[in-house]
């Protein structure tokens, strides 16, 4: 595992200090990560789950895309999850709704792996 994704770890650990942060390398010097549990608000059920991302080989400097929780997260409300919030995805052996939040300028603005993980929390609240 490369030393920045390494950090990249270590930073979600401190970051999220009651959630259990789980990696997996990926044999090219990046890893899948999970971070659970999350909480994600009380407008889905279950209110907290789990997040998951990979951080590639080339991080800081390539996004971590997509992002993915729980399949079994739904809105209180009833309505259905659309695009950007997509069901049907795998990861990290978990079945997963896909979160698609791509940070587009990433090679010029790099982003911590806190910072992305924090964002699609953040939408997930924001979402409407």
């Amino acid at each position: 595992m490369k030393q920045d994704v390494a950090i990249a770890i270590e930073e979600l650990k401190q970051a999220f200090p009651a959630s259990d942060v789980s990696s997996l390398e990926d044999g090219s010097g990046g890893a899948y990560v999970v971070v659970e549990p999350v909480n994600i608000g009380e407008r889905y059920h279950p209110s907290s789950t789990w997040l998951g991302g990979h951080i590639s080989p080339l991080y800081p400097y390539a996004d971590i895309y997509p992002m993915f929780i729980g399949e079994n997260v739904c809105r209180v409300d009833g309505v259905a999850f659309a695009p950007p919030v997509t069901a049907g995805a795998q990861f990290f052996g978990r079945s997963a709704l896909q979160v698609s939040r791509r940070n587009n300028q990433t090679q010029n603005y790099p982003q911590t792996a806190v910072a992305k993980f924090l964002k699609v929390l953040h939408f997930l609240e924001e979402l409407r």
